[in-house]
């Protein structure tokens, strides 16, 4: 990183881990420091499934754009996006349709300033730096406004950033706010950690404990709970399923991949 850090905000802390920078690290990815790597080692010596988590995730929001944008989607609200890890959401929307338009939504400073520095060239895609939760400025900002028509169908991305709503309530009057925001034919993409108290639960319960270090505590909830999100919306199929297995490239394996496999639920709908 010390070739990287001249362009970080000078107020941001690196000695304490941030959630995106640990999930960037987790993915592979560079933009991240001692502290995140320190932070992202402890999971994993403690969960070894830590690093499958995050690639599942990733892999998910992959096939989830995809199928938005062979749907017809072509404009894109991603809140909470976290570090810009490759490939990024435009970066997969425009292979689908060049007009594709995407507004990354991010309150973590460095995931903002690097994803400055990668979007400054990049035609239809910008960051706006906000806090999810304040939905009325992320949906009048100039730059949500800029790129996005909220009059036609809009992919809402929640992808593992609604757990870091620790408010229940809170968090699922958010996702009503941005659904009731975009038109008939938009889509709700979203996974959120869970905690049913099956079978590797106790290592869930690790995972949300430790985050609680970080910049941004998470919270697991229950299957009914991510459910009741979905009320009123279309689900795609074959609905609220565990993140790797939404629509598999390749086919599953008959052994379950608990923990991780059980840790994250994902589904996509469509607004009537």
């Amino acid at each position: 990183m010390s070739t990287q850090t001249s362009w970080v905000p000078p107020d941001i802390d690196v000695d304490r881990a941030s959630p995106a920078r640990v999930y960037d690290y987790l993915l592979g990815g560079a933009w991240n420091f001692q502290a995140d790597r320190e932070m992202a080692h402890a999971a994993v010596a403690r969960m070894p499934w830590v690093r499958d988590l995050a690639r599942y995730n990733r892999t998910f929001l992959g096939r989830a754009v995809r199928y938005c944008a062979e749907a017809g989607i072509n404009q894109f609200l991603d809140l909470g996006s976290g570090m810009p890890t490759s490939k990024s959401v435009h970066e997969m929307a425009v292979e689908i349709d060049p007009e594709s338009r995407v507004v990354y939504v991010e309150q973590e400073q460095v995931a903002v300033a690097h994803s400055e520095l990668i979007l400054a060239t990049v035609p239809g895609a910008d960051i706006l730096g906000a806090d999810m939760r304040a939905a009325e400025e992320v949906l009048a900002s100039p730059v949500t406004l800029g790129l996005l028509d909220l009059t036609e169908p809009v992919a809402v991305i929640m992808a593992s950033s609604l757990h870091y709503v620790l408010d229940a309530d809170e968090a699922a009057a958010l996702v009503r706010q941005y659904l009731d925001a975009v038109p008939a034919g938009s889509y709700l993409v979203l996974s959120h950690i869970t905690d049913d108290g099956a079978e590797g639960s106790a290592e869930v319960r690790q995972l949300v404990e430790l985050s609680r270090s970080t910049t941004a505590a998470g919270a697991a909830r229950s299957r009914d709970w991510i459910a009741s999100l979905f009320a009123g919306l279309d689900l795609v199929d074959p609905g609220l399923v565990f993140t790797s297995q939404w629509r598999p490239n390749t086919p599953l394996r008959l052994v379950t991949d608990l923990p991780a496999h059980a840790s994250l639920l994902a589904a996509v709908a469509r607004k009537p």
